[in-house]
C-alpha cells in the first residue's frame, strides 16, 4: 500500500482534476512501467498510465508518476492523452 501521494506543481499545469488523475491510474487501460528517463539524473524512471477520467466519454488521460521505494507516488504529469502517447499502445 502506498505511503502517500505527492503532487508536483507540474501535475496541475493542464488543469486536470486530481480525482480524475487518480481515477485514470486506478482504471487504466495501459500501463508502461519505467516508461521514460528519470527527470533527475540517477533518479527514478517514471511510469506512464493511460486511463479514463471520471466523466463517462471524457478524453483519455496520460499520467506520469514515480513510484518511490517506500511505496509513495509522486505524480508530476497529467493531461489529455496525446496522439503520440496513444499510438504507443496501438
Amino acid at each position: 500500500m502506498a505511503e502517500g501521494i505527492v503532487w508536483a506543481e507540474s501535475a496541475a499545469r493542464h488543469g486536470i482534476d486530481r480525482l480524475d488523475v487518480i481515477h485514470a491510474i486506478v482504471n487504466h487501460y495501459h500501463h508502461a512501467p519505467q516508461f521514460d528517463d528519470p527527470r533527475i539524473p540517477g533518479g527514478i524512471r517514471p511510469d506512464l498510465y493511460v486511463g479514463p477520467p471520471r466523466k463517462l466519454g471524457g478524453p483519455l488521460l496520460e499520467v506520469m508518476l514515480e513510484v518511490r521505494i517506500n511505496g509513495s507516488l509522486i505524480i508530476f504529469h497529467a493531461m489529455e492523452a496525446r496522439p503520440k502517447i496513444l499510438a504507443l499502445f496501438d
